[in-house]
């Protein structure tokens, strides 16, 4: 089955609103066996809609329409698509009261535009939104599946997760063939790095016919999806088989598959552990903490954090001797580990993190901006490694933040 995704919204085509539900609906579809062939995003006017409608829909099995579905005048989908189609509207009494219940419920009346939601095709099924006021719809045109959904982003995804992929998967034209896909992440490595080191096992997958390795470098790490159409068994195990020895070959450099993140390897190894962790971060104005703390039980294994900005705060909350910065500087290996073991002492954790350095974009004579020392003590040995981020703040805080908890996971384990 082939399918393409028609997104409809000016906000789309100015930039101001980033596209996200492309890729979100073209993974999923991918993931059931379905090849989306074409993505296409049109603005609010109503040529271009019904233009686009006539250009996709006798090219695909599956058509999936987001956005336009609201109350307002440039709300044209439901309008388009009856233009198009030929397809008279007819006004939903039920849904209409379920707007009035969903606006009741939050304390608030509904206004007279937001019947024009009730709406819908005479020949539509429609599927209803748990978490909004626009509903979806279902219809047949042809061979072609057409279901439309809202823009909202977490309105989209309950409407494909609770109604749309199910319909699919059990739809006989989507034969037996599946897609398995798994993405390892990894941290602490480079691209280039990363594709030497495991480069006989990429030759190996390069090797299996429908196999393919894809490797996605971000600023923070480098994601590698497998990737594998099957519709056996005996395919099925081995796109298993590879998934283990890729995994293996990554090594430490590997911490979990999407949608993992690096706050949960972080957080899961604590608690296997049983131990507690205390930070102090200066340059990182509290990232580290709060990419922790956005975990549930996060008090589990975080005591505390600290952001001493200033160096007077160093020296007052951590007892780290002034003298120690007027000999090594702020910004230094002496500096983060005497920060990581402060902290830890400060809070009787067994784990400290200490996190200095120069965002830019100045630096001092020993340390350009995008300098960062970052340490681990946790009360045998203190470790610390000095990292070059580039002299832009908001990256380097990013990069600085990702490569602490890196480091505090390594270890870990």
């Amino acid at each position: 089955m082939k399918a393409s995704i028609l997104t409809i919204g000016d906000e789309l085509l100015i930039g101001q609103v980033l596209n996200s539900n492309v890729q979100w609906i073209s993974e999923r579809l991918t993931g059931i066996g379905i090849t989306v062939t074409r993505h296409l995003s049109v603005g609010d006017e109503m040529a271009e809609i019904t233009g686009a409608l006539r250009f996709l829909q006798s090219s695909c099995d599956v058509l999936i329409i987001g956005g336009g579905l609201g109350p307002t005048h440039d709300d044209l989908t439901v309008e388009a698509l009856s233009r198009y189609f030929k397809i008279p509207l007819r006004y939903d009494e039920e849904w209409v009261g379920k707007i009035e219940e969903f606006f009741r419920s939050r304390g608030r009346p509904m206004t007279e535009n937001n019947k024009k939601q009730g709406y819908l095709l005479r020949d539509a099924e429609r599927i209803d939104n748990d978490c909004g006021t626009a509903p979806g719809q279902f219809l047949m045109e042809g061979r072609t599946r057409i279901f439309v959904v809202p823009g909202v982003p977490h309105e989209m995804k309950s409407m494909m997760e609770r109604v749309i992929l199910p319909k699919l998967m059990k739809d006989p034209a989507l034969g037996s063939t599946r897609i398995l896909k798994e993405t390892l992440l990894t941290s602490g490595i480079g691209e280039s790095a990363l594709a030497q080191r495991i480069h006989s096992e990429v030759e190996r997958i390069r090797s299996i016919p429908g196999m393919s390795l894809a490797f996605l470098p971000s600023n923070v790490g480098v994601r590698l999806r497998l990737q594998m159409a099957v519709s056996t068994t005996e395919e099925e195990a081995a796109f298993r088989k590879e998934l283990i020895a890729l995994r293996e070959a990554c090594g430490k450099d590997t911490f979990g598959s999407e949608p993992g993140t690096l706050e949960e390897a972080v957080h899961r190894l604590l608690l296997e552990r049983n131990e507690t962790l205390a930070v102090a971060e200066s340059c990182t104005g509290g990232l580290v903490s709060q990419r922790l703390t956005r975990i549930a039980g996060a008090s589990k294994i975080l005591r505390g954090s600290l952001i001493p900005y200033q160096t007077e705060l160093k020296t007052l909350e951590l007892r780290i001797p002034a003298t120690l910065f007027d000999q090594f500087g702020v910004v230094s290996e002496a500096s983060a580990k005497a920060m990581a073991e402060g902290i830890r002492s400060k809070w009787g954790t067994d784990w400290g993190l200490g996190i200095t350095g120069y965002l830019g974009p100045e630096g001092d004579t020993h340390s350009p901006g995008g300098t960062v020392w970052i340490a681990v003590a946790n009360g045998t040995q203190t470790l610390a490694r000095e990292f070059h981020f580039e002299n832009h703040r908001e990256r380097a805080q990013e990069r600085a933040a990702a490569y602490a908890l890196d480091s505090l996971r390594r270890a870990l384990s």
